[in-house]
């Protein structure tokens, strides 16, 4: 009987990875305005009169995909990219970097959770309602494990 993981606390703590990742990563800092002084515009929900480009999390859904002896979960999460530039080039190149930023290796080094993999699923770019907006979607499959401890001489 295998033990069964705990979908919620691993859900807060994809997503606080995924948020610690793209914060550290330097491309997508540049990119999103961070700076010495600034943060990256990374949102939950945008504000009033947001500086672009700039992202916002969207949705998140998470199941349990345990097996045998293993615990496991597997995650997916919408990340929406908006832009004012001209084209689309911006929002391509966005989707690009935030994707390469959001690899297994670099989730788990930001939490206490063991990321087994992370995929994008799929992108896509559209024009917003207003005409001059460029909104771009990242969809990310991310599986983790809960971490192991291992106690000192104990082989796991």
């Amino acid at each position: 009987m295998t033990d069964r993981v705990n979908i919620s606390e691993h859900a807060e703590q994809v997503a606080k990875a995924v948020h610690a990742a793209l914060s550290d990563d330097l491309s997508v800092q540049h990119a999103l305005g961070g700076t010495n002084d600034q943060t990256p515009r990374l949102y939950d929900t945008a504000p009033e009169d947001p500086v672009y480009p700039y992202l916002t999390y969207g949705a998140m859904r998470s199941e349990d995909i345990s097996a045998d002896d293993t615990p496991m979960s597997a995650h997916q999460m919408t990340l929406h990219i908006w832009s004012r530039y001209s084209g689309r080039a911006e929002v391509m190149s966005l989707l690009s970097q935030i994707g390469a930023a959001l690899n297994a290796q670099a989730l788990t080094a930001t939490g206490h959770i063991d990321v087994r993999s992370s995929n994008p699923i799929y992108s896509d770019v559209l024009r917003a309602a207003d005409g001059r907006t460029h909104h771009g979607l990242l969809r990310v499959s991310i599986t983790t494990q809960a971490e192991t401890m291992q106690t000192s001489g104990d082989p796991l």
